[in-house]
């Protein structure tokens, strides 16, 4: 077993086996997150109180029976699956005998371990409120005392848990392959929600965003065959209600007795669009839609879950979902919206286009790669301002100062950019605005309204000025009888024109929230040190920032940020908010945060091949060459110049490639191929279909230290990516003793030794130790 980390404590396991697999992702993730697995263990046990503080999600977690859906669950695993899960519960176990702690630990007891139906209570404690019950609270506790239009655009106005994503097909691409980008919108935790963790084995290799707690990954993954990305499908599948004081929430997850997780397996060993079109069958909730590419240029739009048939109050079966096949000159894009009637089926209401439309628009302009798409999801325009700005040009008759911010407002560009005076204008006027309309007498029931029920919890539900912000479109475009939107907007006018300005970004600051605070304790002293950062976006923004009236703080916005490239996954990118350390101390607790930013984001995979570029890598090339090392290489004679010359005509051969081999964008090595059914080696063995023959140098380089077996598994699976490669051929000197040892270890099988013919007339022949690496039955094509 192996655990290699990227330069920002990314975790990359690599194990024999798939049971190994799942243990050490478990103990890896002991050591990274501690606190964060003891917290969620002790939600989905309902004495999460015992860390001190409030123990008001205990009775919540009570009356929707978490501890008891995951054990339900666990037992309607299939039995390879239940293995899988109770392998990374003994790693996580092992993670904290071995010492795995964090500072928030300290002096706190965490009673009860790790059981092996845990992992699927702490995904259930990640969705319990994704569906948005507590809307149906609201709008049945609050909705009969308003204007019947007011209450029906309020009752959908709850804190946004969406998510962009968007899959280009490769008649829309550069490198002519489907490429997949994708923002799932969040409450920012410290440490964030999301694990980021390459897992590799003999059967599988996938990179993508696991949740802390449960094995594999979910949402989001790419085996280097087939990726995909997921959104909230914004479904009605829950009901709910109070009885008798208490909570009664009915779940097709409680009705069917499965969480769902049935899918992890199948999913990690994907690869194909129908490998997980299969496994999302297994699917359960949260409801989502998910976009899936692979390598063979197919895309899938299709949603997963179950979905409630309604007869009045019964449930009579489950609904049949939309999907689209999506055509390769094709763009797909899912933000929480109404794609088309189909999604009818859902629900009746759905989140505005918004973003969507914002994401075709940019999506259109060109064609896209990696650096185009990242740019798309973090763009800052906010389409959904027309319509106040349309009311605020209109007024006539204003007083100077508030007319000189209508003109500030008519050169504005839309840009919510941390740094703009025009945004902050905007949102301050947009922010009295809200004031006003919440202040205003037609909603006097909502203000006065609180939960029924666990009102500690599901309080920002109730939080009218952000269910008033979500619709002001609206409200602005056509008003409920008395509520005079013009006369308002002006006082919001005069009132922010009486005020020193402000940029958007000292209105809108990163905001991450600790389980601490959940707890009513502080939690200061362990928040990242990025906390408070201005952010740009904004909530109907692509770079969704959620906005809350009346604070500066931002706690929900997008918790990764993910380009998945089908035509070569290490040219994949993603970042998260914070990092991968779970721990406030740790060099990699925060250190991701400019990256996700600014969208440049980090590679997926430490390493990468790009191809020789001759006079360029030249010197470099000659430099390794002439060192001891390189006796075996034949080249240490040849200049700079011969160098280029060699390399130049090996890129104009149709047989033969050399590509640099890539440590977080370092050259550390060189790997060259040929065909052996038209090189002269091919001669000097027994050929056999499938063939591809491999020269690989390492240099001597300190980037490479301790990355050489992960290395050798990487440049197996890229080359075995071609289904037409079924065996590596290899023909090392002799002599050479530790290249030897090093493809033995690599599990090559050794063949005849014979001399070869230089490959230069100038060049001695080569005495040579073929070796053959055959793929792996985990690369065999189905």
């Amino acid at each position: 077993m192996s655990v290699h980390r990227d330069r920002h404590g990314v975790p990359h396991v690599r194990t024999r086996t798939l049971h190994d697999l799942a243990f050490e992702q478990g103990r890896v993730t002991a050591h990274d997150r501690a606190w964060q697995l003891q917290v969620e263990r002790l939600r989905g046990e309902a004495r999460v109180g015992a860390l001190g503080g409030s123990d008001a999600w205990d009775a919540l977690a009570r009356d929707l029976d978490i501890e008891g859906t995951a054990r339900r669950g666990f037992t309607a695993l299939d039995a390879e699956s239940q293995e899988l899960f109770a392998a990374y519960v003994d790693g996580v176990r092992t993670g904290f005998a071995d010492g795995a702690t964090s500072p928030e630990l300290a002096g706190r007891e965490a009673p009860g371990s790790w059981q092996p139906w845990t992992p699927l209570a702490v995904f259930l404690v990640q969705h319990v409120l994704f569906a948005g019950f507590p809307t149906k609270l609201w709008a049945a506790s609050v909705g009969p005392g308003l204007d019947p239009r007011l209450g029906a655009l309020l009752g959908v106005g709850e804190p946004p848990h969406g998510s962009n994503a968007f899959a280009v097909g490769g008649g829309r691409t550069t490198s002519g392959s489907p490429l997949i980008g994708a923002d799932p919108h969040r409450v920012f935790e410290a440490p964030g929600i999301y694990q980021q963790v390459g897992l590799a084995c003999d059967e599988v290799d996938v990179v993508g965003l696991a949740f802390p707690g449960v094995p594999g990954v979910q949402h989001f993954g790419h085996t280097g065959h087939v990726a995909w990305a997921v959104t909230n499908a914004m479904a009605d599948y829950q009901d709910a209600r109070v009885v008798d004081g208490r909570l009664v929430v009915r779940t097709p997850t409680a009705e069917l007795g499965d969480t769902g997780l049935s899918a992890v397996l199948p999913l990690l060993r994907a690869r194909s669009v129908a490998d997980v079109d299969a496994a999302l069958e297994h699917w359960v909730e949260p409801v989502n839609n998910v976009l899936v590419a692979d390598t063979a240029g197919r895309v899938l739009h299709r949603v997963a879950g179950r979905v409630p048939v309604r007869e009045g109050e019964s449930w009579t079966g489950w609904a049949d979902l939309p999907r689209i096949e999506v055509a390769p000159a094709a763009v797909a894009v899912t933000a929480n919206d109404r794609t088309d009637d189909r999604w009818d089926v859902l629900a009746d209401r759905f989140a505005p286009s918004f973003r969507r439309d914002r994401i075709a628009a940019l999506l259109a302009e060109g064609a896209v790669d990696v650096g185009s798409a990242a740019a798309v999801i973090t763009d800052a325009r906010d389409t959904s301002a027309g319509p106040l700005l349309a009311l605020l040009r209109g007024l006539e008759d204003l007083p100077e100062p508030s007319r000189r911010l209508v003109e500030q407002l008519r050169s504005w560009d839309g840009a919510m950019s941390a740094d703009s005076a025009a945004a902050g204008t905007y949102a301050a006027v947009r922010d009295a605005l809200v004031a006003a309309v919440v202040a205003h007498p037609v909603l006097a029931p909502a203000r006065a309204a609180v939960p029924p029920v666990h009102a500690e919890v599901l309080v920002p539900w109730w939080h009218l000025p952000s269910r008033v912000a979500r619709v002001l479109p609206d409200l602005v475009t056509d008003p409920p009888a008395g509520l005079d939107l013009v006369a308002l907007a002006g006082d919001a006018l005069a009132q922010v024109a009486a005020m020193p300005a402000r940029t958007w970004g000292e209105q809108h600051r990163f905001a991450p929230c600790h389980a601490l605070a959940d707890l009513g304790l502080d939690p200061t002293s362990y928040l990242p040190s990025v906390a408070g950062h201005p952010l740009d976006g904004d909530t109907e923004c692509v770079a969704s920032t959620r906005w809350i009236p009346g604070t500066d703080a931002c706690t929900t916005g997008p918790i990764a940020r993910i380009v998945w490239d089908l035509g070569d996954r290490s040219r994949s990118r993603w970042a998260v908010p914070l990092g991968a350390g779970g721990r406030v101390a740790d060099p990699h607790h925060d250190d991701q945060f400019p990256l996700w930013k600014d969208g440049t984001l980090l590679p997926v995979s430490p390493f990468a091949l790009r191809p020789v570029e001759p006079a360029a890598d030249a010197p470099m090339l000659h430099a390794w060459f002439t060192e001891p090392r390189a006796r075996f290489w034949g080249m240490a004679s040849r200049t700079v110049e011969e160098v280029g010359e060699i390399y130049g005509w090996i890129d104009e051969q149709d047989h033969l490639t050399a590509s640099l081999v890539l440590v977080g964008g370092h050259p550390i090595g060189l790997v060259q191929t040929y065909d052996p059914s038209v090189d002269e080696i091919g001669q000097h063995y027994d050929r056999e279909p499938g063939d591809l023959g491999v020269h690989l140098f390492l240099a001597d380089d300190a980037a490479r230290a301790g990355t050489t077996a992960e290395l050798m598994a990487y440049l197996a699976a890229r080359l075995f990516a071609d289904p037409a490669v079924q065996r590596i051929v290899l023909e090392p000197d002799v002599d050479n003793e530790l290249s030897l040892a090093l493809l033995l270890r690599s599990g090559a099988e050794l063949g005849p030794v014979t001399e070869l013919p230089p490959p230069l007339p100038d060049l001695p022949p080569k005495k040579a130790q073929f070796a053959f690496l055959r793929r792996p039955p985990a690369f065999v094509e189905r």
